[in-house]
């Protein structure tokens, strides 16, 4: 019976883990660039039984559902159109580098402003990397971002945007603001080779309402169910000691 709880126990915490993760990818349905986790679930046993257990021993032991941890799904999001000139977007594989305190981070964010020094920077203030030197534009100009990421203010070239990639993304770590940096220091990117910069369009998120949606409800179910396991074994319980109250007398 113990048994029985902490297995509940276990799915009722690994289920509304799962929907926290859900509810997060459901709440950036609108955010540029987001990209949404799906949990994982483990099961855990106990360790095995010592020598000379009995098979009845080795039945109890413990295994339970435990949510993993989650994957983020790089896939490409829908594109659509803004018009505004500072609203840059990666068709394929890639990332915009910003300066993120001391660390380098990757965004696919590219709704862009001047700042006022005339860096260009993300939402957040962070500027925009260059692939060499920095991308300053002067007050007025008219900006243009041509499909291999090269800047142009009234028609002169004021750098080119940095745009890397990495062959394994599994080395990302989420550290909000909409940005990924690297698990490790010594991890590097590469260049992307053959960029694809839309000027006038932004990455919207690539989580699907319906999708997650329907895996919410299916969560709801999972956890109800490890509700009614819970208290029916608690009821049995109940029932069962107020059965044998009488023989302690």
């Amino acid at each position: 019976m113990i048994k029985g709880l902490y297995e509940a126990a276990a799915g009722l915490q690994a289920q509304a883990m799962a929907q926290e993760i859900r509810s997060n990818n459901l709440a950036n349905m609108e955010t540029v660039g987001f990209k949404k986790d799906t949990p994982f679930f483990r099961i855990l046993t106990s360790q095995g039984a010592s020598s000379g257990s009995s098979a009845a021993q080795d039945q109890q032991q413990a295994s339970c559902v435990v949510v993993g941890g989650t994957t983020t799904d790089f896939s490409q999001g829908p594109l659509r159109e803004t018009d505004n000139p500072l609203d840059l977007a990666m068709q394929g594989d890639g990332f915009f580098v910003v300066k993120f305190g001391n660390k380098q981070g990757y965004t696919r964010a590219g709704n862009f402003k001047i700042g006022s020094d005339g860096e260009i920077v993300d939402q957040n203030g962070f500027p925009v990397q260059a692939a060499r030197g920095e991308l300053r534009v002067p007050e007025g100009a008219e900006v243009l971002v041509d499909t291999n990421g090269d800047v142009f203010a009234d028609g002169n070239s004021v750098g080119s945007l940095r745009l890397v990639t990495f062959e394994d993304k599994s080395v990302l770590n989420k550290a909000g603001s909409n940005i990924w940096v690297t698990k490790t220091d010594d991890v590097q990117p590469k260049d992307v080779t053959d960029p694809e910069v839309y000027q006038g369009f932004l990455e919207s998120s690539n989580a699907n309402m319906i999708e997650e949606m329907v895996s919410m409800i299916d969560g709801m179910r999972q956890f109800d169910m490890h509700q009614k396991s819970i208290s029916s074994l608690l009821d049995d319980t109940v029932g069962k000691t107020i059965d044998t109250l009488p023989n302690l007398r």
